[in-house]
């Protein structure tokens, strides 16, 4: 159902942007070139998505950057047209442009649609310098349980979705920041892979991988868009890569902390809560991967410390972000219910285009 709406909203907006543009370009040749460029941008987006498998890869790769792209740069038109339109409903029943602009009506509509497409690029431009610019968020996130030892230094990733258009130089540049840390542990927090394994073999990203250097060790819990494509072999490819993954598992992270990964939500089979930490030493401090953030209730009466979910992306862009707020409990950052403590990663890398509006790439250092 969720996705049938999502379709009709999709769809909806595509042939009101349509008809706006064909509306403000005069007849001729420009009408027919638009015509063409935006069929091709709006079906490259279900052309990459569904038959992106099984095409080489640089086309792919194209396909879906553009597909991606446009899909984001539709909201931003979206709402330029909506705004125009609310003008020109406005001026008819307030009358407050003069005669002597709407004699160029015409005009006036390419020049809106030039103005919207600027002021688009723009938000890209500016959303792109955005995401190249991760940060280290460090909350704090003080336990009344004590620690024998200094507590580990955990780095705390999520949603990378590398795969077409996050690449080996962008992990490259995402491992320096996380080894720069000097972590003890790091965590990542599900859709570690965008979805097909083949850009990430063909650009041999598992030597990246391998680059994180953390003494106790990698760990990884699997996200919903592993489970878009092969998650038994995104899996394999992820020990090949030195990580240990934690599907309803329970490991030792050291003497005083234990580290529970549950399966994502996308695995209708996964275990509860309670039955995989039945035999856990509830003295020690318990921290959870749960790659999408839903009932943190169950979290709490399991007895869990700190839980570290992705998933969201804050939204990834506004108003999208407003959005995500309404749809979870907290779609981002640091939340406390009773004695456990949450904390909801932007993450650090995204799913289409290079693209943060509002939203900040990043990287959690918890001081415990």
């Amino acid at each position: 159902m969720k996705f049938l709406v999502a379709l009709a909203v999709f769809g909806g907006a595509n042939v009101y942007l349509f008809a706006r543009g064909f509306q403000a370009l005069p007849a001729g040749w420009l009408r027919r070139v638009y015509c063409l460029i935006f069929v091709c941008v709006f079906a490259s987006f279900f052309i990459g998505m569904i038959f992106g498998d099984k095409l080489p890869m640089k086309l792919t790769s194209a396909l879906q950057f553009t597909g991606t792209s446009w899909l984001f740069a539709m909201i931003y038109l979206t709402l330029a047209a909506l705004f125009f339109d609310l003008l020109r409903v406005g001026n008819r029943i307030f009358d407050f442009f003069p005669s002597t602009l709407l004699a160029h009506y015409s005009s006036v509509k390419l020049s809106a649609l030039c103005f919207s497409l600027i002021i688009t690029c723009m938000i890209f431009v500016w959303g792109n310098y955005h995401f190249n610019r991760p940060s280290v968020q460090r909350p704090t996130m003080k336990s009344l349980k004590s620690f024998t030892a200094p507590p580990p230094r955990i780095v705390v990733a999520s949603d990378i979705h590398l795969g077409y258009t996050i690449g080996k130089k962008t992990l490259e540049k995402y491992v320096r920041l996380i080894n720069a840390q000097n972590p003890d542990a790091v965590l990542l927090c599900g859709d570690i892979f965008d979805r097909d394994l083949r850009p990430v073999k063909s650009a041999d990203m598992a030597a990246e991988l391998r680059a994180i250097k953390a003494p106790l060790g990698v760990f990884a819990v699997l996200g919903n868009h592993e489970y878009y494509g092969n998650s038994e072999k995104l899996c394999e490819y992820l020990r090949e890569s030195g990580i240990i993954v934690l599907q309803d598992s329970v490991v030792n992270l050291n003497e005083d902390v234990v580290l529970v990964g549950r399966d994502d939500l996308s695995n209708r089979n996964r275990k509860d809560l309670s039955e995989l930490m039945q035999n856990i030493d509830r003295n020690k401090f318990i921290v959870l991967l749960d790659h999408q953030p839903y009932n943190f209730d169950e979290a709490v009466e399991a007895g869990v410390d700190i839980q570290f979910s992705g998933h969201t992306h804050d939204g990834q862009a506004w108003p999208i972000n407003l959005i995500a707020r309404r749809i979870f409990e907290k779609s981002y950052g640091y939340l406390r219910k009773g004695a456990s403590q949450f904390y909801v990663t932007s993450g650090l890398g995204l799913w289409g285009p290079h693209l943060r509006v509002g939203t900040v790439s990043e990287i959690v250092v918890p001081e415990f």
